[in-house]
């Protein structure tokens, strides 16, 4: 990323609400792409203040540390995906097609270039930023799964599928889902950079899914 002063640099004074909005979303996105870029240990807050063009000072009185920017960068995409899934919950009718639904948005968001960098971040250097994953657990992680559980056992509850335990079958979905292509893309693979070809995997995951927990008297 080229490190150029941003166009809207502070020049002094009391920031208007919509000045302080507009430097709370560069924040948010340059810090993203250089995190992804770079990864967690090479970026620091001085860099990101400098290619914003905002002093250290500024920067500092929102975010106290790397840590927790890093933390706000996580939330920010947790709740993406988080909204996403109580969107598609609330507005579907049958709890089935909104399982197929959240599973597909999944498989995408953790394959997009900013979100596969922070959990490669998480995974790598968890030892340094521990309350990170501890929060992402509890905040993000917990309420998703417990969307698609909810979405399960209504399923369940409707005669389209055999579970039990829907939180073990939520996260065998999960897994069967993403943990491939998730491994195959980290360790540099194109496999699945196509969206014809993520396509083709997620129907093949699901179609395998529905054949292990469907009921029988359904086609």
């Amino acid at each position: 990323m080229p490190e150029m002063p941003s166009k809207s640099q502070h020049t002094g004074g009391r920031p208007t609400p919509e000045t302080s909005a507009q430097l709370d979303r560069q924040i948010m996105e340059v810090a993203t792409d250089l995190f992804a870029e770079q990864g967690y240990v090479a970026t620091s807050l001085e860099q990101i203040a400098r290619v914003i063009g905002c002093s250290k000072a500024t920067l500092y009185r929102r975010y106290a540390s790397k840590e927790e920017l890093f933390k706000a960068v996580v939330a920010e995409r947790g709740q993406m995906l988080l909204d996403e899934a109580t969107d598609v919950e609330a507005s579907s009718k049958d709890p089935l097609l909104a399982t197929r639904e959240i599973a597909e948005f999944f498989l995408d968001f953790m394959l997009r270039p900013e979100t596969r960098e922070a959990y490669r971040i998480i995974i790598g250097d968890g030892h340094r930023i521990p309350f990170v994953a501890d929060e992402l657990m509890e905040t993000i992680v917990e309420p998703f799964v417990a969307t698609f559980s909810r979405l399960l056992g209504a399923a369940a509850r409707a005669g389209q599928i055999d579970s039990v335990d829907h939180e073990e079958t939520t996260r065998v979905l999960m897994s069967l889902v993403v943990g491939w292509p998730l491994q195959n893309t980290m360790l540099g693979q194109k496999e699945l950079q196509a969206p014809e070809a993520r396509k083709k995997y997620f129907d093949r995951s699901w179609g395998i899914f529905l054949s292990g927990i469907r009921r029988q008297n359904q086609e």
